[in-house]
């Protein structure tokens, strides 16, 4: 009887500094690990020659083929990595919602059989994030196995490349357009994922192994449904591309529908006002449109907006990836039947990031030049707009004024759940006015939201700038925006239906102090039971322990014989 009170009272006492001590289960929540595994891609039955041609095809045989993958893994993200097949990033899952950031083709289709338009005359979409290079259209390497590497297994990181290079030389069947030639070029991409963080790091190395200059093209091919269920991948009709540019080239006089969507800025050259077509519903039918004449700013992406979740791509596109294509299949995509052959139009969005303006625009690389840039993979949740991203997060700011006050709304995302960070809110111009400054534990399942109201009259003048910088534990600027201030109407933007969303209203309060928005009533209870884990249970636990240890000691006494 005494050994089993002993070892009742070991469990509770280890229980008990578990739930006393979070930073065990943090180090458990925590954990990063990598495993291989497998795949199974459905597609209509192909063959192909040494040269990577499509020599034949069976339009009534669905057949599948398993793919061994890579996945890493964090709390937060669970990513696969498919080498087999064009050296890909085939999934991005966000934990905390469960939902998949990437496309996924649920069944294959050869299409664009003998039609010129890409490299090896035919092409079948999978999905997923991958580069594409020496040659435009999905370049050569998008069906072919790359070499795979562990290349840093740490407590804090782990790192995978992808390697191809290109030794291929044009055949018979190749369309002419395609001229870059055997480029001998080297691409690396190398994936990695942090024990705490919630982006994906992707850098891309592109090598030019030969004494010469080479013309290449490269892009990084985005397919992306975010906000989808596993294994059922789409974007709805209410998806955003939310790209920060205003103006594009369409490719009106391919599909001339493109052209009735937006204001001609330039009906000549082709270039229209952005709006409208952000949106996917707006899309009546397959089309290419680019950024024109590129994007400056450090990130793009897309926003399933009926579940507020999204991805966004992080670079310096400025001076790495200037280039944007847009591509989708259109609207009706969502009617597709995927067991029809020859029918590749699927309900996701395509979106590239290139050293070119545009296809079939090559570029060059100096003889034994190395290119070399990181790309980042941020997931959102509970944004609908966005002011500013960078690879810690992303921030939208907002303003109006109403009964003589200044009404500011602010909301914050970061790939640093969980973590005590720091928001400040402050104007700026001829002096700086700091409006609010607070910490926060950044959620992971929904955005950070504050609000503050400040008389119109102290604010009437001087200030040309509302700011916003969230710092870390240390200091660090981790994200910032800024929105020009001084307008009080703020406007949206006419034809863009992003106002007509959902938001949150700023919390009306008794004063024009700073306020922080309530939390609801999901989180109090969050609260009550963190607060319960933390004291009361341990408290608990440790009364029970005393009275074990009490009728033990009572136990031994009765039972100890007189001498």
């Amino acid at each position: 009887m005494k050994n089993k009170l002993i070892g009742i009272l070991v469990s509770i006492v280890l229980l008990t500094v578990l739930l006393f001590d979070p930073s065990c289960v943090l180090a458990s929540e925590e954990s990063l690990k990598i495993y291989d595994s497998t795949v199974d891609f459905r597609h209509f039955d192909y063959q192909v020659d040494e040269n990577f041609m499509l020599v034949g095809y069976d339009e009534n045989n669905i057949v599948t083929t398993t793919f061994n993958t890579i996945v890493i893994e964090n709390t937060y993200i669970k990513v696969t990595l498919l080498p087999e097949f064009g050296g890909r990033i085939l999934s991005i899952i966000y934990k905390p919602t469960g939902h998949e950031l990437l496309y996924q083709n649920p069944i294959g289709t050869p299409y664009g059989i003998q039609e010129g338009n890409f490299y090896y005359n035919w092409l079948m979409v999978y999905g997923g994030i991958f580069p594409t290079f020496p040659e435009p259209e999905h370049g050569k390497a998008w069906g072919l196995p790359w070499e795979a590497e562990i290349v840093e297994k740490s407590d804090e990181k782990i790192s995978v490349s992808m390697s191809f290079t290109d030794t291929i030389s044009p055949v018979p069947g190749v369309p002419d357009r395609f001229n870059n030639g055997n480029t001998g070029m080297t691409c690396v991409s190398t994936v990695t994922v942090y024990k705490d963080k919630s982006y994906v790091d992707y850098n891309i190395k592109l090598i030019n192994n030969k004494n010469e200059t080479v013309k290449y093209e490269y892009w990084t091919c985005l397919t992306l449904a975010p906000g989808s269920e596993p294994g059922n991948t789409l974007c709805p009709p209410e998806t955003e591309m939310v790209v920060p540019i205003d103006k594009v080239l369409l490719r009106d006089n391919w599909w001339p529908w493109m052209g009735t969507v937006d204001k001609a800025i330039d009906a000549k050259e082709h270039i229209f006002e952005y709006r409208n077509l952000a949106w996917f519903k707006n899309w009546s039918d397959m089309g290419i449109a680019y950024a024109s004449p590129s994007v400056e700013k450090d990130w793009w992406g897309v926003i399933n907006q009926e579940n507020k979740e999204g991805i966004l791509r992080i670079a310096n596109n400025k001076d790495n990836t200037p280039g944007l294509k847009f591509w989708t299949w259109g609207i009706n995509s969502h009617n597709t039947d995927p067991a029809t052959f020859g029918d590749s139009s699927r309900p996701y969005i395509e979106l590239w990031g290139g050293h070119s303006s545009e296809f079939f625009a090559a570029t060059t690389i100096k003889a034994n030049e190395i290119k070399a840039w990181d790309e980042y993979y941020i997931p959102t949740v509970g944004m609908s707009k966005i002011t500013n991203a960078s690879k810690n997060g992303a921030a939208y700011l907002e303003y109006d004024t109403e009964n003589a006050s200044v009404n500011i709304n602010a909301e914050v995302f970061t790939t640093h759940p969980g973590k005590e960070l720091k928001m400040s809110l402050a104007l700026k111009g001829n002096e700086t006015l700091f409006l609010l400054e607070e910490n926060f534990d950044s959620s992971p399942d929904k955005a950070d939201i504050f609000t503050v109201s400040v008389p119109e009259e102290s604010v009437s003048e001087g200030f040309s700038l509302l700011t916003l910088e969230v710092k870390d534990a240390n200091g660090e600027i981790l994200l910032s925006a800024e929105t020009p201030f001084g307008d009080p109407k703020q406007e949206e933007t006419e034809g863009n239906d992003i106002g007509d969303q959902p938001g949150t209203e700023p919390t009306e309060t008794p004063g024009n102090g700073p306020v922080r928005e309530p939390e609801d009533q999901a989180d109090k209870e969050h609260e009550k039971v963190s607060y319960l884990s933390v004291f009361i249970l341990p408290a608990g636990m440790a009364v029970i322990a005393l009275i074990i240890i009490v009728l033990i000691i009572v136990g031994s006494r009765k039972n100890k014989k007189p001498k």
